[in-house]
C-alpha cells in the first residue's frame, strides 16, 4: 500500500538532529502560535554509518572502506529520510490544523470557524463577540454603581506632622526698594530733630549727618543749608525767625 503524499504547509520547525540520528518536527499555528511537537523517529542511515565508524578504530582495509562508503550514504540519503519523516509527521497531526482559503493561512482548530470554513480572523464568532460585549457592559454598570455608592474616607490633613514652618509655606514678599537719597525739603520737624540734617556724599552717594567730611569715605561734604522746622523752607544760619512762616528759630 502506497503512502499518501501531503502538501505540508510551511508552518513547521525542523528539530531533527543529524548527529544523534533522529527526526522531529514542530508545527505552529499562524495566528495564536499554538504549537505541537511530533514524536522523534530514528534514522536507519545514521545507524549504519555509526557502525561503520566503529570499524575505523579497529582495523584498516575493508572496514575503513566501508566507513567511507557509509559516510557517503549518510550524506546522500539523510535528506530523503528527512522528507519521508516530515510527510509521516504531518499525517499524524494534520487533523489539528485547518487551511483558510481567504487569508491562505493554516491555523489550529481554536482559530478556525468550522461552520463557515474560514479562520476566526476572517469570520469571527458572532456569538462569542456578543457575549464579550455583554460582559463589558456588565462590568461598566457595576463600576458605575460602585462609584455612586462609594464614600471616600476623610483625612485630617492638619493632624499630619510636618517639618515645614508657616514662614516656609507663606508666599515670600519681594524686597522693598530703597529710593535714592535726595536732599529735598523735609516735613515739619521738631527743634531737636532739625539739628540732624542729612546730606549725601558726592563720592560714595551714602547719606549721613551733615558735617565737614563723609563718615564712610572721608570726602569733603558740601555744607547743607538749614531748614525751618515749622514749614521746612530754607533759612539763614543766623536768622531768629523764619521768613516764610514766622517760626521762632532761636
Amino acid at each position: 500500500m502506497m503512502e499518501q503524499n501531503y502538501v505540508v504547509p510551511n508552518i513547521y520547525q525542523d528539530l531533527s538532529d543529524q548527529n544523534q540520528g533522529y527526526f522531529a518536527f514542530r508545527f505552529v499555528c499562524q495566528q495564536c502560535r499554538w504549537q505541537i511537537d511530533t514524536r522523534a523517529t530514528r534514522s536507519t542511515i545514521s545507524t549504519v554509518s555509526n557502525i561503520a565508524d566503529i570499524g575505523i578504530g579497529l582495523i584498516g582495509g575493508f572496514w575503513g572502506r566501508a566507513a567511507e562508503a557509509g559516510q557517503k550514504i549518510y550524506g546522500s540519503q539523510w535528506h530523503q529520510e528527512q522528507a519521508d519523516a516530515l510527510q509521516k509527521a504531518w499525517g499524524e497531526i494534520r487533523h489539528h490544523f485547518h487551511f483558510c482559503p481567504k487569508c491562505q493561512e493554516t491555523v489550529c482548530a481554536r482559530c478556525f470557524n468550522s461552520q463557515l470554513g474560514l479562520c476566526i480572523r476572517d469570520a469571527p464568532d458572532l456569538r462569542a463577540d456578543g457575549a464579550q460585549f455583554k460582559h463589558d457592559l456588565n462590568i461598566g454598570a457595576q463600576r458605575q454603581q460602585i462609584a455612586q455608592a462609594y464614600n471616600p474616607p476623610q483625612f485630617n490633613v492638619n493632624a499630619i506632622p510636618s517639618a515645614a514652618t508657616p514662614e516656609m509655606l507663606s508666599t515670600p514678599q519681594p524686597p522693598a526698594q530703597i529710593p535714592p537719597y535726595v536732599n529735598t525739603p523735609q516735613l515739619p520737624q521738631t527743634p531737636q530733630s532739625a539739628q540732624l540734617t542729612m546730606v549725601a556724599c558726592p563720592q560714595c552717594q551714602l547719606p549721613g549727618p551733615a558735617g565737614k567730611f563723609c563718615q564712610d569715605c572721608g570726602t569733603k561734604l558740601p555744607q547743607a543749608q538749614p531748614l525751618c522746622p515749622g514749614c521746612g523752607a530754607p533759612r539763614e544760619a543766623h536768622a531768629r525767625f523764619c521768613q516764610e512762616c514766622g517760626y521762632r528759630l532761636t
